[in-house]
């Protein structure tokens, strides 16, 4: 199109009309001459006036130039009839690029946008965008896209978005199979691609990052919402089969501090008997009777320690409070200690190795790893917390002898993960595409929480069109439809579990028959020195 000499500017509600000083600057600098109308406040009489303006003028081949938006600009074209003839031309998308194109009008008056801007009704015509998305190296929830496997989340998003645009698309992999790091400005993979320009879209889980934000821009609204977890391998749980397993419920201070409990209660109740018998004999009471005294309630001591109730009746009520007071303890301790046992032989305890990011940084035991071109490492370069430079010292002096630890490759960290002794850091979405899960661990590594969105490079004139239909999609419910089916599409394992408590083997309480036993045989051999006692005592 050929510029014109004289020009007629009407402008409303537009991009182009806020930067007014800058672009008539430039007409006058290209020998322009123009007339300038406002109408973002004019009503419609005012509109009249000017296209009355075009009419006086029309002899001139007055050419017009409508910087407004589309309802602005149909109403102008509405209020000029079928009686003014006009050429139009519009910006569109071409194979080719974005020029302005001739649009043929009707005799009829304009009524519809369509009639004037034809991307409106057929979008980018077909236009293909260069797209890159990332591998998908896990096992579940992929789309198979030039014999490559692509998220397939967000290329479900993608196809959406490119019916109801009408542009086509070619998925393209990364030049390093990874999100993206910066490197002395420079980013690899995904967003080197936007910070060079060589893609249009970037239609991937990629999160929102300030870091990022420099050589893109993102689409709103979000896709989804993720958060860092950790996931290792639970321990394997040894169940101890020996003879001391009955010592399990309690920790060594608990039978000492319960020992000398029942040593000094035995000897002051031993006392307060002693004492109560010699106020009724009025005089002193001989070594035999004190020591059988002693003997008998030691036993009864013992007796209800072992709830076997006692047969100590006294009608002194020091006594009896005495008494009742270590029933009452004994009874529920030997209640703790029964129900530890059951415990400890019916049900696996699990004891987390540790609870915390500070917690797993602290076990040496245990080795960290993470993709380090992904979000995680934006995360902890700007994260401020304590034990953040222990981790980031720990990981980076481990990595230098295991690179791997640091690898872009998920499928590798999670079979380092199911080997044990290995702790992965990544996104919620990973959860879900993971499986044998059964013996797998989850915890919140309390890191941040972000949104994943498309990203297109830096003041992409998709944006504005992109963002757009993504709002629709979102307030009509084809996001959370479209995740909802692509969750069904990943087969969910069942894990097998315990519902019931488990029978007890006699393996699990031999200890107590030995004991048993052991008792048993005292008791004969004590029993077998008495009478050998009492056969010679006979003879003499």
């Amino acid at each position: 199109m050929n510029l014109p000499r004289a020009l007629l500017v009407i402008r409303g509600r537009s991009d182009l009309g806020r930067s007014r000083l800058p672009f008539f600057i430039s007409l006058e600098a290209s020998g322009i001459s123009f007339v300038d109308y406002d109408i973002s406040s004019s009503t419609e009489e005012h509109l009249l006036i000017i296209l009355r303006d075009v009419e006086t003028v029309s002899h001139l081949h007055l050419n017009v130039l409508i910087l407004c938006d589309v309802t602005a600009t149909v109403s102008v074209l509405h209020q000029m009839g079928h009686n003014t003839k006009a050429r139009v031309w519009t910006l569109m998308f071409h194979p080719s690029g974005r020029a302005f194109t001739d649009v043929a009008l009707s005799d009829e008056t304009v009524t519809h946008p369509t009639e004037v801007f034809p991307n409106v009704k057929f979008g980018y015509n077909g236009r293909q965008l260069i797209v890159t998305m990332k591998q998908n190296n896990m096992d579940y929830g992929y789309e198979i896209v030039n014999n490559r496997k692509v998220y397939g989340y967000p290329f479900r998003i993608l196809k959406i978005l490119a019916e109801s645009m009408n542009f086509s698309y070619r998925v393209i992999p990364p030049r390093e199979d990874e999100w993206g790091k910066n490197i002395n400005g420079s980013w690899t993979g995904v967003f080197g691609m936007l910070q060079r320009r060589e893609v249009d879209l970037a239609s991937d889980i990629l999160s929102i990052h300030f870091d990022r934000t420099a050589v893109s821009d993102y689409i709103l609204p979000s896709l989804i919402e993720s958060k860092r977890m950790i996931l290792y391998k639970k321990d394997e749980i040894v169940d101890e089969d020996n003879l001391l397993v009955f010592l399990r419920s309690f920790q060594p201070g608990v039978f000492l501090m319960f020992g000398v409990s029942m040593i000094i209660f035995a000897a002051v109740l031993s006392s307060v008997i002693l004492f109560h018998k010699k106020g009724e004999l009025k005089n002193d009471i001989s070594s035999k009777d004190n020591n059988m005294t002693i003997t008998s309630t030691v036993f009864e001591v013992y007796g209800a320690t072992l709830k076997q109730g006692s047969t100590i009746s006294s009608s002194y009520d020091s006594e009896r409070i005495m008494i009742t007071g270590w029933w009452i303890f004994t009874t529920i301790i030997s209640a703790v200690y029964c129900g530890s046992i059951m415990a400890t032989d019916a049900v696996k305890i699990e004891v987390a190795p540790f609870s915390s990011m500070a917690e797993l940084v602290s076990r040496k035991d245990y080795t960290i790893g993470y993709d380090s071109s992904s979000i995680t490492e934006n995360i902890i370069q700007s994260s401020n917390l304590s034990y953040i430079g222990a981790f980031v010292q720990r990981i980076r002096g481990l990595s230098i002898k295991d690179p791997g630890l640091l690898s872009s490759n998920l499928t590798k960290h999670w079979q380092r993960v199911q080997e044990g002794k290995y702790a992965l850091i990544t996104g919620t979405l990973t959860l879900t595409l993971t499986h044998s899960m059964c013996q797998i661990e989850v915890i919140d590594a309390r890191l941040a929480t972000g949104s994943t969105a498309f990203h297109v490079p830096k003041s992409s004139l998709f944006k504005h069109d992109l963002q757009r239909t993504m709002y629709f999609l979102r307030d009509s419910g084809f996001l959370d439809r479209t995740f909802q089916e692509w969750l069904q599409s990943i087969p969910e394992e069942t894990c097998r579990e315990e519902t019931l408590p488990k029978s007890v083997s006699l393996i699990k309480i031999q200890s107590i028959f030995f004991a048993a036993g052991i008792g048993l045989g005292c008791s004969s051999l004590i029993l077998m020195a008495e009478i050998v006692w009492h056969m010679l005592r006979h003879k003499r």
